[in-house]
């Protein structure tokens, strides 16, 4: 009798303990069972790549990428400003009319001396011209000159003598007087007529007239020389003022500029997507092997729990730990 109740306590044992396993098998078998039957499993991926040997080189070429992006905005910002500081220079250059004034006071004022010179040659011409026909109208000199002389040093005595009276003063100044008017006669009979000094006038303003157009072409060419050169000039000395300017900002060649930060920051996240996708072969890998260990037929990644199978992120953790 007592040996029958034990057997059957022990045969209620076993079949409880058999029938506990079978419930948990079951559990476990639910919850990786996908709609269509197959076997899931999950992992969560964040919790697992830092276990690899290469995830502090991947964080740290991350980082790079991360400075590197945010030197490359900073220094763009900086470009930016510096560069609309120097359109601002430029323009401001461009606008400023103090070189153009000066030049344009220094045009006139050499044209104003070209012009001096060629009316001092035309006049000096005009000169030489009129003596030349006023020459031509004197009468001998050997008719008048030597009375003219002779009166003029006449008069002059007169103002030297020492008169005795009042009557001997008189008597030489009605003298002197009478000199005086034959000395005007003689010397309005060597000037030429007015009717002379017309023909004078027509014939050296007849000669002029080839050398006054000549000298007026001489001077427009000149000012349009000297328009060309002090435009090249102005041009020559704000070009100069824009290099100073531009060298001084120092700005680097906007395409350049692009290009050295657009390899830069490719070559970084060429690094960066090569070490994360070494990273995730390898944690594949791992996964693939754990997953045929369990039988599983899928494994997806988990990112916020909600995804039913069974959890291998400790075993894919573990395969790092005993390397």
């Amino acid at each position: 009798m007592n040996g029958k109740q034990r057997y059957i306590g022990l045969v209620i044992f076993l079949v409880a303990a058999i029938s506990a396993m079978v419930w948990a098998y079951g559990f476990v078998t639910n919850r990786q069972q996908g709609p269509d039957g197959m076997s899931i499993g999950v992992v969560r991926i964040d919790d697992v790549l830092e276990f690899n040997p290469s995830y502090a080189d991947y964080k740290q070429a991350k980082n790079e990428l991360e400075l590197l992006q945010r030197q490359y905005e900073l220094e763009q910002q900086a470009l930016n400003a510096k560069s609309e500081t120097q359109d601002e220079q430029l323009k401001t250059l461009a606008l400023d009319s103090t070189l153009s004034d000066a030049l344009t006071v220094e045009l006139q004022t050499r044209i104003a001396t070209k012009e001096n010179e060629l009316n001092q040659q035309l006049n000096s011409k005009r000169n030489e011209l009129t003596q030349k026909y006023l020459a031509e109208l004197k009468v001998s000199t050997n008719e008048y000159d030597l009375e003219i002389v002779n009166l003029q040093l006449d008069l002059y005595a007169y103002d030297a003598r020492v008169y005795i009276d009042d009557a001997q003063r008189a008597a030489a100044m009605a003298e002197k007087a009478k000199k005086e008017e034959r000395l005007k006669e003689l010397l309005a009979k060597r000037k030429p007529s007015d009717f002379d000094v017309d023909s004078i006038k027509a014939k050296v303003q007849a000669e002029l007239a080839p050398m006054q157009q000549k000298g007026q072409e001489e001077l427009n060419q000149y000012a349009a020389s000297l328009q060309k050169e002090l435009a090249e000039k102005r041009d020559s000395m704000v070009q100069q003022q824009a290099q100073a300017i531009i060298a001084n900002n120092n700005l680097p060649v906007a395409q350049e500029w692009n290009d050295t930060w657009a390899k830069k920051l490719s070559d970084k996240e060429a690094e960066v997507s090569a070490l994360h996708e070494a990273i995730l072969e390898d944690v594949r890998m791992r996964v693939t092997i754990i997953a045929e260990e369990q039988h599983l037929d899928l494994v997806i990644i988990d990112d916020g729990g909600n995804i039913k199978g069974l959890d291998i992120t400790d075993a894919v953790k573990a395969s790092y730990r005993v390397q």
